[in-house]
């Protein structure tokens, strides 16, 4: 018998959207929640390369594409490609925790620091 469940999450994933200015306004609320960043491959599909949270979704989204952006690696990648965004709402920063934690150990993206990825509850989410 398994004492050990982990508590499920079902995120209301919202795109996959061009990550641009535009987009965000449109798009993002100022809410909290949970969010990718994915690079469009030659063939069509994506790679996530960076899994966050914010209490404001759209500022969060919007401070990634400013030349201040410290993370040189998500710098490069959306100065150089052609980069989508995901974003889920989510209310409770434990849950939050939880879920970019799941993230990030479901698609081990790039440009993330695994020291940086919070230790929140263990939870099934579903990622895409």
């Amino acid at each position: 018998m398994n004492y050990f469940t982990k508590q499920k999450i079902y995120l209301a994933w919202n795109g996959y959207y061009n990550y641009n200015k535009e987009k965000l306004e449109s798009v993002v609320p100022e809410d909290a929640g949970v969010y990718k960043l994915s690079v469009l491959l030659k063939n069509g599909n994506l790679r996530v390369f960076y899994v966050g949270q914010s209490e404001n979704l759209k500022e969060r989204l919007y401070d990634h594409l400013q030349d201040y952006e410290s993370n040189d690696c998500i710098k490069g990648k959306v100065g150089k490609y052609i980069c989508k965004f995901k974003f889920a709402l989510l209310s409770k920063e434990d849950e939050r925790d939880g879920a970019e934690r799941a993230l990030f150990l479901y698609y081990n993206p790039e440009c993330n620091n695994e020291y940086a990825i919070p230790s929140g509850p263990d939870l099934e989410i579903n990622p895409d």
